[in-house]
């Protein structure tokens, strides 16, 4: 299997400067990868700000789990009566374009964001998050020589204000 350099790459501080880097499998390589597009919100990479994650630009709004999970073009109004501030669609729309640009390895790539409401039970006396994002990237990685295999990322995580109550 052949080894790639993956990103980020790693300046350390010595004299003289050193560059470290990561080697490792194009899997690991994409993963990596994705991981920085997930944990960087959409605007704050000056060099593109199309790059990152639409949702953690409205992490703190007050967001309906129904109305997000359901919102894309041409399903249910919003419950609300007021559109929402981020929609599924594009927070998908977001990932999916900066794995596009970013990622070239991982080809034709699919992207599916889910909010859960939380149902880990709090310990005793702590604060819980409020909700879970569940994340699925699929696509395919062709290997140079003509053979493609799939490729699949799961990613979840807790979102959101704490409670101090169950919701």
């Amino acid at each position: 299997m052949q080894e790639r350099i993956c990103i980020p790459l790693d300046i350390k501080d010595s004299k003289p400067s050193a560059l470290g880097t990561f080697r490792g499998a194009i899997e690991d390589c994409i993963d990596r990868t994705i991981d920085m597009i997930v944990f960087t919100p959409k605007g704050s990479f000056e060099a593109d700000p199309d790059f990152g994650f639409e949702y953690w630009n409205h992490e703190f709004s007050n967001l309906n789990v129904r109305e997000f999970n359901n919102s894309y073009p041409g399903q249910i109004p919003a419950i609300s009566g007021r559109p929402a501030e981020v929609t599924r669609f594009d927070c998908e729309q977001s990932l999916r374009n900066s794995i596009m640009t970013y990622e070239p390895s991982l080809e034709n790539p699919e992207v599916k964001v889910e909010l859960d409401i939380n149902t880990i039970a709090p310990s005793f006396h702590k604060a819980q998050p409020k909700y879970q994002m569940h994340i699925l990237i699929t696509g395919s990685i062709d290997d140079g020589l003509g053979v493609t295999r799939l490729y699949e990322k799961r990613i979840s995580f807790m979102v959101e204000p704490t409670l101090t109550v169950r919701i």
